[in-house]
């Protein structure tokens, strides 16, 4: 994790966790329009789920046999999904620390606008870099709208706000093509076009 987000992020966050953010957390279900989408139309081994949180789609992925992994910045998150049975590691979406192409699927909910502007363009890197296969990810570009928890952080907790045509564009560049949109749930899937040194896709 770079030390740039350390104080940021994971010390924020695990304050927000111990104060009951995501307090329901352990059965939150956001992710599983993509879970489900992920199961009957691409049928990953393995999978990483960026701000997992408690673990909620590593749970429901592994019982339906994949292999699947989460990271988040808070140590209280980290804890929790623990507790529940849930590989969840502390880590930054900005740096990943596993191996590049290790996962056939990558996926994120509802984090991606949690980061800083300075930050998207590497997370966005990371998560391509070690998908295999796919990404399908959930962004809200709307602003936060629970002021309590504004005013826990001291900042918005949406730091990053795009349209999803602009985030999807994001991915597009480094190599991937859509293959699924769900504008009015804020989600959409990519396939990973692997390419040769000479650039061609392969």
């Amino acid at each position: 994790m770079p030390q740039s987000a350390i104080p940021f992020y994971g010390s924020m966050y695990d304050r927000l966790y111990r104060l009951g953010y995501h307090r329901d957390g352990a059965t939150y279900r956001h992710a599983q329009r993509l879970c489900d989408h992920a199961l009957t139309h691409l049928a990953p081994a393995t999978a990483l789920d960026i701000g997992a949180s408690l673990g909620w789609a590593v749970g429901y992925l592994s019982a339906r046999g994949v292999k699947a992994v989460g990271v988040d910045v808070s140590p209280t998150a980290v804890r929790r999904a623990a507790k529940l049975g849930r590989d969840v590691r502390l880590a930054s979406a900005t740096d990943l620390p596993f191996p590049s192409a290790h996962f056939d699927l990558v996926m994120s909910t509802d984090c991606l606008e949690h980061l800083r502007p300075d930050d998207v363009d590497r997370a966005v890197d990371e998560a391509v870099r070690v998908s295999r296969r796919w990404l399908a990810m959930k962004i809200n570009p709307r602003p936060d709208r629970n002021g309590w928890w504004r005013l826990m952080a001291g900042t918005p907790l949406h730091l990053t706000l795009m349209s999803l045509k602009d985030w999807i564009c994001k991915f597009e560049v480094r190599g991937c093509e859509l293959i699924h949109v769900d504008r009015e749930n804020e989600e959409f899937v990519l396939r990973r076009v692997h390419r040769t040194d000479a650039g061609i896709p392969t």
